[in-house]
């Protein structure tokens, strides 16, 4: 009987340990603020995927009689009325006549509102009389001293927002020069954004961001996370890109290409997770290209030596995730022993040790002064090479083609693993996903019109509800979408802490 007892007791004990055990690593795990606390008027510029046209997201903007105004200068001192007198006819000859509406931020978005009388509904006097009743228009402008001494200016853009939340698309298009010009002191490029009130006095200045040095700018503080308790953000098939397509597209590059910018460019623009497809072509020259499926887009060499220069030039620490293998590999490891080969000599000298392992801190990665983690989705890679190559990250993909399921998968994974006890980085892959058939029949109009369906809302769910327990969030077309900023936004909430 006592024998009995004792086990019991002994049961009772081991029961009560691992709740103790689980209940610390749950608090470990919600340690820190995770409450979204905007600062007064957040404003972001990003760019509209499907048409390259400026976007401008805001939050907190609570003055019903003020504006924003985008402009290409900086600083300025202050913004000037400028009156002037149209009719609406002189609308609809600049493409003027539609109305904001409302749209899934709760705010304010480009757009006619369904219902609204027009032109065509009303009689032909009435017509007569509002095509010919002179209307006053306000604009903005300022003053601003160029090569060619103090001038005014229009600015760019002018806006009364209607919601203190919200978001518009300008007509105003990209130019991506402003990019090709930075480096890794960039921190502003191209253009500005300011909140002004009715008088036209600044209440504050916004940019369009870079953040080429973030993970070094907050190394005091993020130095003893791990990553799997970092927000990284990413870009899936990050090499999918081509100078100048959206000239060119066809219904190849209208679902081959993922992003708009090079691999630099999107380094320089904060991202730190690299999703590499790798094909193989033996009669080729060079032999490894990167790839989206089956489409050879670059030599994988021109990939590999963006990513070790901006190492060599930052010291930022960078994931490399080779991911899959779709072209030349078959089933045989031949091709992946040369292909691991190519990888090490092409990144030795700045390539992690994979001795240090997931379980180490960023601080540790920093030491040994080698920053780009080389992960490898292959297990005879883990088995043969385990002093080359670290374990890939785990990439959650909901295969969906809608933003109402999007959000059901990417918020399920996080209920799901919200507590989960592993130190290997999880990637949530937050894009669309075609279906064969559509791609065929175009269902889709292309990656970049499913990109831009989601974009915005995969922005407002990282910095909302998902952003406390976001690892990896990999996207496409980056530029279109503030995940960076949500990322730098919760790194400085977050503690370290182990994860299991």
């Amino acid at each position: 009987m006592c024998g009995k007892v004792m086990t019991a007791v002994w049961w009772s004990l081991a029961v009560i340990l691992q709740l103790s055990i689980i209940q610390l690593g749950q608090a470990q795990r919600i340690i820190g603020d995770r409450v979204y606390q905007p600062k007064i008027a957040d404003l972001y510029i990003t760019v509209n995927a499907r048409h390259r046209m400026l976007e401008l997201t805001w939050r907190n903007f609570n003055d019903p009689t003020g504006f924003i105004v985008l402009t290409q200068d900086y600083p300025i001192k202050e913004f000037q009325q400028k009156l002037f007198y149209s009719t609406y006819d002189d609308l609809q000859a600049m493409g003027q006549e539609s109305t904001p509406r409302s749209n899934d931020f709760g705010g304010e978005g480009s757009g006619d509102v369904e219902g609204e009388e027009s032109l065509t509904t009303m009689t032909t006097t009435e017509q007569s009389v509002i095509s010919t009743t002179p209307m006053v228009e306000m604009a903005w402008e300022y003053d601003f001293r160029d090569e060619y001494g103090e001038r005014k200016r229009e600015v760019l853009v002018s806006i009364q927002p209607m919601y203190t939340n919200g978001w518009t698309t300008t007509d105003i298009f990209y130019n991506r020069e402003w990019l090709d010009q930075a480096d890794i002191t960039t921190s502003c490029h191209g253009y500005y954004a300011y909140f002004i009130n009715a008088n036209g006095t600044i209440l504050s200045e916004h940019c369009m961001k870079l953040y080429p040095t973030w993970m070094n700018d907050l190394r005091p503080h993020v130095g003893q996370f791990r990553m799997r308790e970092l927000f990284i953000p990413g870009t899936h098939d990050s090499a999918s890109y081509k100078k100048n397509a959206y000239y060119q597209e066809n219904i190849v590059t209208k679902y081959s290409l993922t992003q708009d910018d090079d691999i630099r460019k999107q380094l320089l623009q904060g991202v730190r997770y690299i999703d590499l497809r790798v094909g193989y072509y033996q009669v080729s020259n060079p032999q490894f290209w990167a790839n989206h499926g089956i489409t050879r887009l670059h030599p994988l060499k021109q990939i590999l030596q963006q990513i070790r220069d901006y190492a060599l030039e930052t010291n930022e620490i960078i994931i490399v995730d080779v991911q899959e293998f779709p072209v030349g590999f078959g089933k045989q490891y031949d091709v992946h022993d040369k292909l691991i080969r190519f990888l090490n000599e092409t990144l030795h000298d700045v390539m992690a040790d994979p001795s240090i392992s997931w379980y180490g801190r960023l601080s540790d990665i920093w030491a040994r002064n080698k920053t780009v983690i080389l992960c490898y989705d292959h297990e005879y890679a883990m088995r043969s090479y385990a002093d080359v190559v670290w374990r890939s990250a785990e990439q959650k993909w909901g295969d969906v083609q809608s933003m109402e399921e999007l959000k059901s998968f990417l918020f399920k994974v996080h209920t799901r693993h919200f507590f989960g006890y592993t130190n290997r980085p999880v990637a949530d892959m937050a894009e669309l996903t075609p279906d064969p058939w559509g791609i065929i029949t175009d269902r889709y109009g292309g990656l970049r019109k499913m990109a831009d369906s989601v974009n915005r809302s995969v922005t407002k769910w990282y910095f909302e509800e998902l952003g406390p327990t976001a690892n990896i969030v990999a996207v496409d077309f980056i530029r279109g979408t503030s995940i960076v900023d949500a990322a730098i936004y919760w790194n400085q909430k977050r503690v370290p802490g182990r994860v299991q």
